[in-house]
């Protein structure tokens, strides 16, 4: 059988897209230029000339559809046509007329099919009437019409095949219908578009549906609909595997016998595989309601034993929902939906129709051929298990599908970068989906899953008691190191940031998120202990002079302050935030800020706050809250812990180069240490602004506020709960 070659451009979006601006173009009355088309993509020029010259033949026939009536005689021959009796007619079709007669050699009755003498003059009809009998006298299958003899007598070609006793499939649908006069569509749309059609003007109207969403008819239909197609299915792949493509699938050529059986019947359209000659790029054929939007463009190229399984699901699809995918009778119309537009779930029609069953016909029927059955043997196959109470293989479309669909439609409106970032945003929850699904298939899968489950979990303990012993470090170890607090709070901030994704793991599991929770709260509070104890070092500025000046504090709230700081100071001196028998000095400092902010005004609490920051100095800038404030990228990070303490000498405070600098021989310390400090810090501060961005800097300006005038201080290297706070200077 012939299979698409990827190398000619099938499938092709951009085509697809050509083929769609090239018919609307045409049904708007105007005559486009295939040229312009072809120029505006050069490499696919060729695949859009043949898809457009398609596309114009197909309109074309669409407007100019009558009967070819020379072709079919008004009355059968009155004497025998070989070894055949003709005894009355059964049907017309476009390649010839079906007649009873009976096999005088074997007094046998059958159907004899006979193309008219005039069609005969036709090479290319009398081809294809030969390929027809050829095609179906190869295929041996209990579901397909047997050939029993081909002959030609006085220039008439027939050929005979058993007499089904029962009717098509349509007359089935217009029967279930109640239509008083049974309506089909092949009165209308069902010629071939190889020959010219007839008009739809003084037909009956397609009967609507009395309440499209409820339904009275019993499960036994949809089992017996899902049993005849399975029977096509199977009859079908055994012709496809012949290389026989029917290419005219629809219920006017599917027949019912007495005992239930179906049969596949009319192959004056099959394409075989050793004589693809017949039809040439641009031909139509088949019926326009039934073909796959492959066959109805016109490019034989795309058409292949896929179009028979599109055919096939939209014969079913008509079976249950009693109406065609398509329900219009403009054939420009018609042809538009078949290779724009989705049709409409079954169950929107028919709350009745099983779920499995609608999966089963919508992948069937899907427009592009990679995304149906890759054989009409595994259509077969799902409505067996679909029979016998069985998962089925196909999948509803995901709204993964539908937007992939939306993508193929609409080339030029989405970028392979979006793309690529949006399958691997989803890649994820895709993966998710996959393992939950495969949960649910066979034991051996449960048991995979199962095993894949505690593995997840071992991972999940493993990363919890990872970050428990972080907590445990930060909280116990480095309680008592004041030169690891800044360490310290970026533990526990990350600690905090994976219990928080660990409780949202586990939501649906009320007591794990408790018990997650209990710690997360836990860390919580030693994080808000720390950010307070970080804050409190105004509190030791509240009491100096210089500071009261700068705020411009009342008599009151100088002694105030006075008095606050000095109960501060005896409170602070010697004690840690970690230590438990210091936890009522966590409680004090929290006193003494709710003090202070009843002491002072919202905006000399804001000047306090900036006095401190320009006091803490270089220190400042290794703090928490001014990392966040200033969003200092983790390189700038580096580079000011490198300026604390350089790589390959001493550190901060030492004799050489560090941030202490070095040693002033032969002063006191206290003339030496606090200009030295100062000046030191000033440096430092210059350097660590130069890593900074002119935005950063503005945000430095904000938080620091006016420079500070007042006397002389020492800069507050250490947080407030590291040590005593610095007492006034003397007068």
């Amino acid at each position: 059988m012939k299979t698409n070659d990827p190398s000619d451009g099938d499938g092709d979006p951009r085509i697809l897209a050509a083929a769609r601006d090239y018919l609307a173009a045409l049904e708007a009355g105007r005559k486009p230029d295939r040229k312009t088309y072809e120029q505006r993509h050069p490499e696919l020029a060729a695949a859009i000339s043949e898809c457009l010259a398609g596309v114009e033949l197909a309109h074309a026939a669409g407007e100019a559809m009558r009967p070819h009536e020379t072709l079919l005689p008004e009355a059968p021959p009155t004497e025998p046509l070989g070894d055949f009796r003709i005894i009355r007619e059964v049907g017309r079709g476009g390649m010839g007329i079906v007649y009873e007669a009976v096999q005088l050699s074997l007094g046998r009755r059958v159907a004899l099919k006979v193309l008219p003498f005039a069609a005969g003059l036709d090479a290319k009809q009398l081809a294809r009437f030969r390929t027809e009998s050829h095609a179906a006298a190869q295929l041996h299958h209990s579901n397909i019409v047997p050939v029993y003899a081909v002959g030609c007598e006085r220039g008439t070609h027939f050929y005979a095949m058993q007499l089904i006793e029962g009717k098509s499939l349509a007359d089935l649908i217009g029967e279930l219908r109640g239509d008083s006069e049974v309506w089909s569509p092949h009165a209308h749309v069902n010629t071939t578009m190889g020959l010219p059609g007839q008009s739809t003007e003084g037909l009956p109207a397609r009967p609507q549906a009395t309440n499209p969403t409820r339904t009275q008819r019993d499960k036994a239909s949809y089992r017996t609909a899902a049993t005849i197609g399975r029977q096509i299915a199977a009859a079908l792949d055994y012709a496809h595997d012949a290389g026989v493509v029917h290419r005219d699938i629809k219920p006017a050529n599917l027949l019912l016998d007495g005992k239930g059986n179906v049969w596949v019947t009319d192959f004056g359209l099959a394409q075989v595989s050793s004589e693809q000659g017949l039809t040439r790029t641009g031909d139509v054929f088949g019926t326009l309601r039934y073909m796959s939007p492959e066959q109805a463009s016109g490019r034989r190229v795309d058409v292949d034993h896929r179009t028979d399984v599109y055919s096939l699901g939209a014969s079913l699809y008509e079976l249950l929902t009693l109406q065609p995918m398509f329900p219009t009778d403009d054939r420009r119309k018609l042809l538009s939906q078949i290779l724009n537009d989705e049709a409409a779930p079954l169950r929107s029609i028919d709350r009745g129709i099983p779920n499995e069953l609608e999966t089963i016909v919508l992948k069937a029927t899907a427009k592009l051929p990679q995304d149906r059955y890759a054989t009409a043997g595994e259509l077969a196959a799902d409505l067996h298990r679909f029979l016998n109470h069985v998962p089925i293989r196909a999948r509803r479309p995901t709204w993964i599908d539908r937007a992939r669909k939306w993508m193929r439609r609409h080339p030029s409106a989405v970028g392979a970068t979006v793309l690529a970032l949006a399958l691997g945003a989803l890649g994820f929850a895709a993966s998710t989906v996959i393992v939950l699904r495969e949960q649910q298939q066979t034991e051996s899968a449960r048991l995979s899953e199962k095993q894949r489950a505690a593995e997840a979990e071992q991972r999940f303990q493993l990363a919890r008691r990872s970050v428990d012993e972080i907590i445990r470090i930060a909280d116990e170890e480095l309680t008592d190191n004041p030169a690891t607090k800044t360490l310290r709070t970026r533990l526990l901030e990350a600690a905090l940031s994976y219990y928080e994704e660990f409780i949202e793991l586990r939501k649906d599991d009320p007591t794990a998120a408790a018990e997650l929770e209990v710690t997360q709260a836990r860390v919580r509070s030693i994080l808000s202990d720390l950010a307070l104890m970080q804050g409190a070092y105004r509190h030791g500025l509240i009491g100096q002079p210089g500071v009261q000046e700068d705020l411009g504090l009342s008599e009151a709230q100088r002694a105030a302050a006075t008095d606050l700081q000095s109960r501060i100071s005896e409170a602070s001196t010697g004690r840690h935030v970690g230590d438990p028998k210091q936890r009522r000095f966590v409680e004090e400092v929290r006193e003494h800020e709710a003090e202070l902010v009843k002491l002072l005004t919202p905006a000399q609490d804001a000047r306090l706050r900036q006095i401190g920051l320009q006091l803490r100095g270089p220190i400042a800038f290794r703090e928490t809250e001014v990392i966040a404030a200033l969003k200092l990228s983790s390189e700038q990070r580096d580079r000011i812990r490198d300026l604390f303490n350089p790589r390959g000498g001493p550190g901060p405070g030492r004799d050489s180069g560090g941030f202490g600098g070095p040693k002033r021989d032969g002063a006191r310390p206290d003339e030496r240490r606090e200009p030295l400090f100062s000046e030191i810090s000033n440096r430092m501060v210059e350097r660590i602004l130069e890593t900074l961005t002119a935005d950063q800097r503005r945000l430095w300006a904000d938080l620091t506020g006016p420079p500070y005038r007042g006397p002389r201080l020492p800069p507050l290297f250490r947080s407030f709960g590291d040590g005593p706070p610095p007492k006034p200077p003397k007068d």
